[in-house]
């Protein structure tokens, strides 16, 4: 197979169009739904709701199975509580010697996760793929919390 500059081109054309697809369709906050349920079916044919406060509060206590995406090792996680994070403490802008040109201020809601996992060796801080059966499959970065390396906390927090 001959390689031509017109072909690496052409290859290379569609690709950009490819990469620049997923993030234009997310940031129009449009979905690319057949139905208009608010659950869907993901790969495994699972029930699966939005990754909210509401779905990971009826989820605590149930186990995520959870396999790290760089060896593809899986282990189990038992999701032990759902927080709310501390509310922001207002920016003084008085008090700025250059006060920001925009006057929209950014409001955030979120919570966190705390899950145990009893482990021969702790995870590390990493992004890992969640299978849960109620929730579906979906990425998260998890922390170690304490020395013990048994609990484990990820932070969700959404833009309004």
């Amino acid at each position: 197979m001959t390689v031509s500059r017109r072909s690496v081109l052409q290859q290379g054309f569609v690709a950009a169009v490819a990469c620049v697809a997923g993030p234009l369709q997310a940031w129009s906050g449009k979905k690319n739904n057949s139905n208009n349920d608010s659950a869907k079916k993901d790969s495994t044919g699972a029930d699966s709701q939005p990754l909210n406060r509401e779905a990971f509060d009826k989820a605590v206590g149930s186990g995520f199975k959870v396999t790290s995406t760089s060896n593809g090792n899986s282990v189990w996680l038992r999701l032990l509580s759902v927080q709310d994070l501390p509310a922001l403490v207002p920016v003084d802008t008085d008090a700025m010697d250059v006060p920001p040109q925009s006057t929209s201020t950014v409001t955030t809601k979120g919570f966190t996760l705390h899950f145990l996992g009893t482990l021969p060796k702790p995870l590390a801080q990493d992004t890992y793929t969640f299978e849960h059966p109620k929730l579906g499959t979906f990425s998260l970065f998890i922390v170690p919390e304490g020395a013990s390396g048994e609990t484990y906390m990820a932070v969700i927090n959404l833009l309004k």
